[in-house]
């Protein structure tokens, strides 16, 4: 009798640890997710920071130096990806006071230029449900066309590289949401578009 009872006791802890690990349903439910937005950039100011998004993440940000930073709205944009709609509301503030490449630049040849970035937008879901994302990262130029006659390259676009997540403000996700993960991305100095690439992971 005692051996049964504990075959029995065992075979029900085993179903119950099936059932937490397949979980209960009623819990949050995470997952990775991937989204492309792109549009294109127009000049908002070329020596300030942002200051009309209504996202004190891009609009608050202090200059390294007065004149360093500078302000682009993206418009129109678009999103693909996890159910997503439409983005709105995208706004970037650069600072080109901050460059991890501090020697002095080999002449004739390129100068090494890579600047500090703030950004966000909101985005829509098929729901109508709404949400901040911000993002931060690192924007450094791209050269081409290397020759004796151009040393110093052309440049023809800034490759973006970065971190996301879910913000609660200006107004906090209109349904329980988090979400965050990394980007990679490009701005073309001659279309002017934007294109970035999110992956991460999202909760709800």
């Amino acid at each position: 009798m005692y051996k049964s009872l504990l075959v029995s006791v065992t075979a029900i802890l085993l179903c119950a640890g099936v059932a937490l690990a397949h979980g209960s349903g009623s819990g949050p439910a995470t997952k990775a997710v991937k989204i492309a937005v792109k549009g294109t950039s127009t000049s908002v100011s070329a020596t300030l920071a942002c200051t009309t998004s209504g996202n004190s993440w891009v609009d608050d940000y202090v200059c390294s130096e007065p004149g360093n930073c500078s302000c682009k709205e993206v418009t129109p944009a678009t999103i693909s990806g996890s159910d997503l709609k439409t983005v709105s509301n995208f706004f970037v503030t650069t600072d080109v006071g901050f460059n991890p490449a501090t020697a002095t630049p080999v002449s004739p040849g390129p100068t090494p230029q890579c600047d500090l970035f703030r950004g966000s937008f909101l985005i829509t879901d098929s729901s109508g449900d709404t949400a901040t994302v911000n993002f931060g990262g690192v924007s450094c130029e791209k050269l081409t066309g290397f020759s004796s006659k151009n040393p110093s390259g052309t440049e023809d676009q800034e490759m973006l590289s970065g971190g996301w997540g879910i913000s609660d403000t200006p107004v906090p996700p209109s349904k329980a949401l988090s979400g965050w993960g990394t980007f990679t991305g490009t701005h073309s100095d001659t279309s002017n578009e934007v294109s970035l690439k999110l992956s991460g992971w999202r909760t709800e």
